[in-house]
């Protein structure tokens, strides 16, 4: 179904190849998993073969790569066989409602009408999401839009889907859904599937097969069966430990009483009441929609306050009163969901050193952050920022957010998108900040890390706080409601 051969890729603007020199070939009606660290041309690989790179992504490309046997020269021919999830669904949204979306590509196929339907329905009721019908995607949450985006390709019924870290931003019981989503695809002879992830242990039982990349080449290929197929899932299945800072204490520096949000009927938030201690690192918990984002937007001033007030670092908001983003942001700190919205600058360089810049604080230790990130990612300061990899675009987010020192830090989902390697990295970072008594609210579905890391739990559903308090203190049955601690 799918042959690489002798691939190698270098993006313009790098001295490296992406991808180097490499060969493998999928079987039809295989179930591959294609893993490896962050950067490790994953991804790459597989835009070259539905014909992104280098059609609409400019790189140098050699080799081949063969679908069903041919070559092709259009990305369009190629949208009939095979179909790709990305790692952010917004780049390949098309329309505004849930319904246009997943209808797009039957529509564009010349589907019969009533196919059409049908197809709209059993794609998304394969991924649990036939309650999204009728929503804009712009009101959905980010697990949400990546399951719209599954279905919008599964709607076409391709012969080889290729889902590019699918279950990154989804809470852990959306993940079982997914996982069960692809494993029902297994009864069909018509379909082949590779999934490019680097935490491979939501998969590994499903596929019957798994390539491992490091640094452009592969590394390790090995069926189900095989000794080192048994020594990789072993190590996917292990635990990550995390250090447990020490609870410093300290006033109240976020106080939210009564805070409720209705937007066109939907109740987002629903009469909210929250404490958080300065220098406290709070794991904000709840499945996907549950308001976690819509909150920590509130926090910043970038959603005004409908009803119910909230007190942060001194700023009093209110429907009466509010405060501007960017008064706010001098002493709070923001870390979106999506790597791409708060990316603006020509460079790295620039990137960082915006806010320090703009508020005059902190310029030194921003530079030396500059410098850290060189080393660490071996790449020039004056790299674009959309030319790096999704997890290198949330190492210079954080970097950027923190680097004027705010005195609250806000990270929605820090860790999506990551390797374990730069996971235990990033955490280093936030414990380092915590030390200096920042206080840090961070968005997350990792209840190992919650457990294990944070202070402090608040949990919600709906729109309410069901539980908050030190993590020692949430009820067992509250953390069973959030889904299995081996998954993320």
């Amino acid at each position: 179904m799918l042959e690489v051969q002798d691939l190698s890729v270098r993006y313009k603007g790098r001295s490296k190849p992406a991808v180097s020199s490499l060969s493998f070939i999928v079987e039809k009606g295989e179930f591959v998993l294609l893993a490896g660290s962050s950067a490790s041309g994953k991804s790459t690989v597989m835009q070259v073969a539905c014909g992104f790179i280098p059609h609409m992504i400019p790189a140098e490309v050699s080799g081949t790569v063969r679908l069903n046997g041919r070559t092709y020269d259009d990305p369009a021919a190629i949208a009939g066989i095979a179909c790709m999830v990305q790692q952010d669904p917004e780049t390949q949204f098309c329309t505004e409602t849930v319904e246009e979306e997943v209808a797009f590509g039957p529509e564009n196929f010349r589907y019969p009408t009533e196919r059409i339907r049908s197809s709209v329905d059993n794609a998304l009721a394969s991924v649990k999401a036939d309650h999204l019908k009728g929503r804009k995607l712009s009101t959905l949450s980010g697990g949400e839009k990546q399951k719209v985006a599954i279905a919008s390709m599964l709607a076409l019924n391709p012969r080889l889907l290729i889902l590019d870290e699918p279950t990154a931003s989804l809470d852990p019981r959306s993940v079982g859904q997914v996982v069960r989503a692809v494993e029902s695809m297994k009864k069909r002879s018509d379909i082949t599937v590779v999934i490019v992830e680097h935490r491979v242990g939501d998969f590994v039982d499903l596929v019957d097969r798994l390539i491992e990349m490091e640094n452009g080449v592969k590394t390790r290929d090995t069926c189900k069966g095989e000794s080192e197929f048994a020594i990789a899932r072993d190590s996917a299945m292990t635990l990550p430990t995390y250090p447990h800072p020490t609870r410093l204490g300290g006033a109240p520096a976020i106080s939210i009483q009564g805070l409720s949000l209705e937007i066109g009927g939907w109740q987002i938030l629903d009469d909210i009441n929250l404490e958080i201690t300065e220098s406290s690192i709070v794991a904000l918990m709840g499945e996907n929609g549950s308001g976690k984002t819509t909150l920590l937007r509130h926090l910043t001033g970038l959603q005004k306050v409908q009803k119910g007030e909230v007190i942060i670092c001194g700023h009093r908001l209110s429907s009466e009163n509010g405060a501007n983003p960017w008064t706010l942001g001098r002493d709070v700190g923001l870390v979106f969901q999506n790597p791409n919205h708060q990316l603006f600058e020509d460079t790295v360089e620039e990137e960082i050193l915006f806010a320090p810049r703009n508020f005059q604080t902190a310029l030194q230790k921003a530079c030396a952050a500059v410098t850290s990130f060189e080393e660490m990612e071996r790449l020039k300061r004056f790299v674009h920022p959309h030319c790096l990899s999704f997890g290198q675009k949330r190492r210079v987010n954080i970097l950027s957010a923190y680097s004027h020192e705010p005195r609250v830090l806000l990270l929605d989902e820090p860790f999506a998108g990551q390797d374990q390697g730069n996971v235990d990295r990033m955490v280093s970072v936030v414990n380092d900040i915590h030390n200096h008594g920042k206080t840090l609210v961070i968005v997350t579905h990792d209840i190992t890390f919650a457990r294990q890391f944070c202070t402090d739990a608040a949990v919600l559903h709906e729109g309410r706080v069901v539980a908050s308090g030190p993590t020692e203190s949430i009820p067992e049955a509250v953390w069973r409601s959030l889904g299995r601690e081996d998954r993320r």
